[in-house]
């Protein structure tokens, strides 16, 4: 005999209507199965379900409540991708015709060789560990900017390999030049090992803490915003056009996670299963899964540090190491006399485009010092 379950919440009566034509959440929400989902993964020795809560240790009142601040579905992102594609592939095109590339200096031409070619492989690895968000994170909104943004990654190292292959074209070797900097470089190691630990972790909403609230926003600013700066001075619009495109990706990357953890941040679930109630599942009474053919996922320890204090867990865990790992770059900017000043360059960085993106969405977040003193 069933019991009516004392909590429910109608999402929407209408999905969107003629005067908010609401799309968006017509075609994100609740696409994900929470109940009723009739299988497990036989071969994860975690036994859970193919959406299931324990993926992460932050809890959330409603995984569904997450809303993209560009409210970005397949066909507006397609769309909006597809300008952004447009103004590389006519940046190159002009570029080419202009005779920018072969007029570059041998010095800048040696410079990008080593510090800024090796990055689309930094790109491809957060791509694939972004794959691994899309997987198993709850909220069928979260796991779809997740997917974006994992084309955006791949699409950027594409591009990067793209502008290589330009550049080679009348400069020697770049790509295998670039991928023999990135193996074995002294100065590019410590990115390539924060890397390397980023696929590693096996918590979904730590990943995106590690990459788009710590080192796209200190690498991606640094080599995307301020090494563009130096890139005007050389007159190279083949890679200062580029740059000011993968700007535009990074920008939504960074708002819609911090929009995200900033959510999270304030949800007060006591529960991992909380969610359910958001749903109507007060009373869920468990089918086969729960309590006859397998345990019963209830029975899982629950986490006792509350969101906030995970979230500055990861962020403290994080940030020095993602700083530490820009800042060693510091011996080949060197090399080829930048004029970036790059401890200078990074607490520009902070101050600008992380502090208040933290601040706006009450992240916790202390700035680092370590490094340079």
């Amino acid at each position: 005999m069933t019991t009516e379950p004392t909590f429910k919440k109608t999402i929407r009566d209408q999905a969107w209507d003629y005067k908010t034509k609401n799309e968006y959440e017509d075609v994100t929400v609740r696409q994900q199965p929470y109940v009723h989902m009739h299988y497990r993964h036989i071969f994860d020795e975690r036994d859970y379900d193919i959406y299931d809560p324990r993926y992460t240790r932050l809890k959330s009142s409603d995984w569904e409540a997450f809303r993209d601040p560009k409210k970005y579905w397949y066909t507006p992102y397609v769309n909006n991708r597809k300008k952004l594609a447009e103004e590389v592939e006519n940046g190159f095109s002009y570029a080419n015709e202009l005779q920018v590339i072969e007029n570059l200096s041998p010095e800048w031409v040696n410079a990008l060789r080593e510090i800024y070619t090796p990055l689309r492989h930094l790109e491809y690895g957060e791509s694939v560990q972004m794959q691994y968000v899309i997987r198993y994170a709850l909220g069928t909104a979260i796991e779809q900017c997740a997917t974006y943004q994992a084309f955006d990654k791949i699409g950027r190292a594409q591009w990067i390999s793209q502008w290589a292959m330009n550049m080679q074209e009348h400069h020697d070797e770049f790509l295998n030049a670039g991928k023999e900097v990135l193996l074995n470089e002294p100065a590019f190691q410590p990115l390539r090992h924060y890397v390397e630990e980023v696929l590693l972790t096996d918590d979904w909403a730590e990943v995106l803490i590690a990459t788009n609230l710590t080192l796209d926003l200190l690498l991606g600013n640094l080599m995307y915003r301020e090494f563009n700066k130096e890139a005007i001075k050389q007159g190279d619009t083949h890679l200062s056009i580029l740059n000011l495109v993968i700007g535009k990706q990074l920008d939504w990357s960074r708002d819609w996670t911090a929009s995200l953890f900033g959510m999270l941040a304030k949800d007060t679930a006591e529960s991992r299963w909380d969610y359910l109630k958001s749903m109507g599942y007060e009373d869920w009474e468990g089918d086969y899964r729960w309590g006859r053919v397998l345990s019963d996922p209830r029975e899982t320890p629950e986490e006792t540090l509350s969101n906030i204090e995970i979230i500055q867990e990861w962020v403290e865990k994080w940030y020095p190491k993602a700083f530490e790992a820009v800042l060693a770059l510091k011996p080949l900017f060197e090399k080829h006399g930048m004029e970036i000043d790059l401890e200078a360059s990074l607490k520009k960085v902070e101050e600008e485009h992380i502090v208040p993106v933290y601040k706006k969405h009450k992240i916790p977040f202390k700035q680092y010092e370590a490094a340079l003193n």
